[in-house]
């Protein structure tokens, strides 16, 4: 067991005796991650605020529930991620799209696969010039892509773990990373290709 989920297991205990305090201290802890999380689900800050209050809320008082059959962090992942889901399929139902849905949309035929790119971690891309193409390329995802992107390669969860948070299969998790992380890399290309071509047409 990594030293984190001990610490944080000793932490729910102390909560569950009726140690208030230990439970402000894993919300100092992970708020951040969450609230970035949700974020970049929501897309909306005022929103993502309410969320993430909304799922401590739910952790505090689910907290006897929590068996510890995977780690707290990813538990508590599950419940912001749930949150968001439930918030945008009852205010914005047109931004959950599913994999049927993008499998049969044309206009998303650059997430086919590539096997080449098919490993690459987004830090990987996010180290190079153009960020900020490659952000604007995550932010257009379609959330249940952004998710799992977000949460492999950005917070590091293993994808048995991002599978357990999104309540998806560990294959249906690969896939949407690999599409996701595609998108990105067309993204990358496009941005290099009309930089060279500005360039050749500067120095003609």
């Amino acid at each position: 067991m990594r030293d984190a989920d001990q610490e944080d297991r000793t932490a729910i205990k102390k909560v569950l005796a009726g140690d208030f305090g230990a439970f402000e201290a894993l919300v100092e802890k992970y708020q951040g991650r969450i609230y970035r999380h949700l974020r970049k689900m929501v897309k909306d800050n005022h929103v993502a605020e309410d969320l993430l209050q909304e799922t401590f809320l739910n952790a505090y008082r689910g907290l006897r529930k929590f068996e510890g059959g995977s780690s707290f962090s990813t538990w508590l992942f599950r419940i912001a991620t749930n949150n968001a889901l439930m918030f945008l399929r009852k205010h914005r139902p047109q931004s959950i799209e599913y994999d049927d849905e993008i499998r049969s949309d044309p206009s998303l035929a650059f997430m086919t696969s590539s096997p080449e790119f098919a490993d690459t971690p987004l830090e990987v891309l996010l180290s190079q010039e153009g960020r900020s193409k490659i952000e604007e390329a995550i932010e257009a995802l379609p959330t249940l892509y952004r998710s799992v992107l977000i949460l492999r390669d950005v917070e590091g969860f293993s994808l048995s773990e991002v599978a357990d948070i999104v309540n998806s299969s560990v294959p249906a998790v690969k896939s949407r990373l690999h599409r996701a992380r595609n998108a990105v890399r067309e993204t990358l290309m496009g941005y290099y290709i009309e930089k060279e071509l500005s360039t050749s047409r500067g120095a003609s």
